[in-house]
């Protein structure tokens, strides 16, 4: 692995659909790509990491890409290759890691990322902001989009953009809107940005109270039958599709729930317990305050019938 010298324009450091979604709008908006810095499949794979995208086949043909060794950018060989980057400009998205003060530093006007929460930073920072506002409900996302610092969601700010919950969002129509906001702001600022003269303001400092996020797993998507049809479907949609899915038990194996909705039938029966299953998959399971939900797209057995149960703690 060799020294790196890209000297002009931005480089792009992300690993997932939503970096290769933004390095096309880019090249096809012409704007200069010096490089990109992602991370194997088997990284990815190591980390956790949804919708990974292989931004070297996708890319590098026309555009230097440089496959970390570590998903921190802490490795020996990661140091040394990119150690002499000088470009104008960063923008990180679809990288799930702090990035090191010394690789911030490379930049001649900093890298710039988003940070899209319910609340106004620095309430709300800290990891998977979106999944955890659609779990409590958030009826609006605050998109940030700031210069990074060495300390997680604490840059100024360039813009903050607000984002509809719709009915029908999910953790990926979200983060689809998101990324058309991130596009659309680094278009509109394009020209401060590699100058180095963008208009910016400092967060105001922390307080208590403010949340700090912290990292969800695989293993955080139980489902809770006892609670309302709302707080489900929340929790379900925060997590489907390509997180790793909110999840029940059954006969001691876990089954995901990709989609729900309230189904808007009273019952007198324990949380967990099937009302009714459809020829089509679909099926109807109580949850707390007497109300159901409406199971869309689930992997649940198709022998599940009347009266039997589903759940993670019955």
């Amino acid at each position: 692995m060799g020294m790196i010298s890209w000297r002009a324009g931005a480089t792009v450091i992300g690993c997932r659909e939503n970096t290769a979604e933004f390095v096309d709008k880019l090249l096809r908006s012409r704007r200069p790509v010096a490089g990109i810095v992602t991370i194997s499949e088997v990284t990815a794979n190591k980390n956790g990491v949804p919708a990974w995208a292989d931004l070297d086949a996708l890319f590098g043909r026309d555009i230097p890409v440089h496959v970390a060794t570590s998903y921190r950018l802490d490795g020996k060989l990661d140091i040394a290759s990119l150690s002499e980057v000088r470009a104008d400009v960063g923008f990180c998205i679809g990288w799930q890691r702090l990035l090191p003060s010394w690789f911030l530093a490379l930049h001649r006007n900093g890298v710039f990322g988003m940070h899209a929460s319910a609340a106004l930073l620095p309430d709300g920072r800290g990891r998977s902001p979106i999944n955890w506002g659609l779990i409590e409900g958030a009826g609006v996302l605050h998109a940030h989009l700031f210069r990074y610092s060495d300390e997680p969601d604490t840059g100024d700010l360039l813009s903050v953009t607000p984002i509809r919950v719709e009915p029908h969002d999910d953790i990926q129509t979200l983060q689809q809107k998101a990324r058309v906001v991130f596009n659309d702001e680094i278009d509109h600022h394009w020209d401060d940005l590699a100058s180095g003269t963008p208009s910016l303001t400092p967060l105001r400092s922390p307080v208590a109270g403010d949340r700090v996020y912290p990292k969800r797993c695989p293993d955080d998507g139980a489902i809770d039958w006892s609670w309302s049809a709302l707080r489900v479907t929340d929790w379900v949609r925060a997590q489907t599709r390509p997180y790793p899915g909110a999840f029940a038990t059954y006969e001691n194996a876990r089954y995901h729930v990709w989609r729900c909705g309230p189904a808007g039938i009273d019952h007198d029966l324990p949380p967990g317990t099937v009302l009714d299953t459809f020829s089509d998959g679909k099926c109807i399971v109580a949850c707390g305050d007497h109300e159901s939900v409406h199971l869309l797209d689930h992997d649940l057995p198709s022998s599940l019938s009347e009266g039997q149960r589903v759940g993670t703690d019955l």
